[in-house]
């Protein structure tokens, strides 16, 4: 019995310490929640995504940490961060990767050395990576950066690009396959090069292998840490074997170390019933999928659109994120494209209660940032969901009748826990399983909870003056 006991612990031993190794059994780190896939697990429990930034590329500014405590304090845990350098402004100026070789006569073009790092490039990196692990952050990269390519109003483009052969010491135009002319301002327009490197297309070797490095050089720091969700480009309109190659070479990066590592592609399709996100959907390689460009689309369509990506991916659960969601009423662009100030924040409750596993306001002046506004909005929302029982729920439109379109949206736990949001002014049924509830009014705007009150079900349900408010019914 002596013997049996020491090899019943040895065993137990080796199981712990295979799980660990594996990255199974406790696992701190960001993944997909076992109990409800449609959701994310962080440090052993269900969390739910909000965030609100001015800043796409977070990890290149000196105020990422007033950003994080900013964010943190009104109950966000979620940032995006291109790996992008395309900002050129008054105050501010991105950094490129690579160490400069040489300046030019045209102060915003340098010549680079692809096989030299710039260590404060990295360096800044690294800190943004320390002050979100500190926080409990999580931090969804963006590898590719479409627009860097191309002329864009960001001020940056070809021009000035390290792997346009004009301007690094390292390769030419004949040995690279890179063209030095400037590319075309359309960034709509699939086919730049840089992103038809991999063998499945043209098959450049020696720019490949420097986006290798680059790669390598992004994983050597993340690798490090366990919040961090990938996704392989930035509303990409380029061929899908792009990605598909740099997934294959994330994921088996991480296989070597026994690293666990979530990891998606974002198509720029605004239209998400649009085949480039269904390729997604549909892959086996992505165990998330984001659908920031749905936060193009408004009232009961935008909704709609959530509601069929989940209907496509019913029999095999797995996160849908928005790491952007647009509408600002002082946007620069058209703001019937955009969308306004109101329409942003009814996106952004719309997408939560539709279902999504995630929802950031995206930079000014496209979204609304950190403004107070989008950061009473995160608030509001945490106060919400740690009031439910939320990781239960699921969308359920059909328990509201007598609905006008865009009039309200609802969440529930079938006898047990309603959420109705109204945009605005409106009144429905609310058909829910009969009995009395105790009720509470959500102020959104002033993030305050209002008198609780008792109602029962089924009943007629009429929104509280014109700021948009949520209605928390509990059994």
């Amino acid at each position: 019995m002596r013997n049996f006991g020491y090899l019943l612990l040895l065993f137990l031993f080796f199981w712990i310490s295979c799980n660990e190794q594996s990255g199974e059994g406790k696992f701190d780190g960001i993944k997909v929640y076992p109990s409800n896939t449609w959701y994310w697990q962080f440090k052993q429990k269900p969390v739910l995504l909000l965030g609100a930034s001015d800043y796409h590329n977070i990890f290149q500014r000196d105020d990422i940490v007033d950003e994080l405590v900013l964010l943190q304090s009104h109950g966000g845990n979620y940032v995006r961060n291109t790996m992008a350098s395309r900002e050129i402004t008054d105050h501010h100026r991105d950094l490129w990767p690579y160490k400069i070789a040489s300046t030019t006569e045209d102060s915003l073009i340098n010549i680079y050395n692809l096989d030299q790092w710039n260590d404060d490039y990295w360096a800044k990196f690294e800190r943004m990576l320390e002050e979100t692990a500190k926080r409990d952050i999580i931090v969804e990269i963006e590898i590719w950066e479409r627009h860097d390519c191309y002329r864009t109003r960001d001020q940056a483009g070809w021009l000035r690009h390290p792997f346009n052969p004009d301007n690094n010491i390292n390769f030419s135009e004949e040995e690279s396959g890179m063209p030095a002319i400037e590319w075309p301002n359309d960034s709509n327009t699939p086919g730049h090069p840089f992103f038809n490197t991999v063998p499945p297309l043209q098959n450049h070797p020696l720019v490949l292998n420097y986006q290798k490095a680059f790669v390598d050089k992004i994983l050597s720091y993340t690798f490090n840490y366990h919040h961090v969700l990938y996704n392989m480009n930035n509303e990409t309109v380029e061929s899908h074997l792009f990605a598909d190659y740099w997934a294959d070479y994330i994921l088996q990066k991480a296989k070597e170390i026994n690293k666990h590592i979530e990891i998606t592609d974002m198509p720029d399709a605004h239209d998400i019933t649009d085949e480039t996100i269904l390729r997604v959907l549909e892959s086996d390689v992505y165990t998330f999928t984001d659908i920031s460009q749905n936060n193009f689309q408004k009232g009961d369509m935008h909704w709609e659109r959530i509601q069929y990506v989940r209907d496509i991916l019913k029999d095999n659960p797995k996160p849908i994120t928005n790491t952007k969601i647009y509408g600002a009423d002082l946007s620069p662009g058209n703001v019937d494209f955009w969308g306004d100030t109101k329409e942003a924040k009814n996106r952004f409750w719309r997408n939560i209660l539709g279902g999504c596993s995630s929802a950031r306001f995206h930079r000014r002046p496209w979204g609304l940032g950190n403004t107070q506004q989008a950061m009473n909005n995160v608030l509001s929302m945490r106060m919400l969901t740690d009031e439910m029982d939320f990781f239960s729920h699921r969308p359920m439109l059909e328990l509201l009748t007598d609905r006008e379109p865009n009039e309200a949206f609802c969440m529930a736990i079938p006898g047990k826990e309603y959420v109705v949001y109204f945009p605005s002014s409106g009144e429905v049924m609310l058909n829910g399983a009969p009995g009395k509830y105790q009720a509470r009014w959500l102020d959104i705007d002033n993030s305050a909870w209002e008198d609780p009150f008792e109602l029962e079900l089924p009943a007629s349900v009429k929104s509280v003056g014109d700021s948009h408010r949520v209605l928390v019914l509990k059994r």
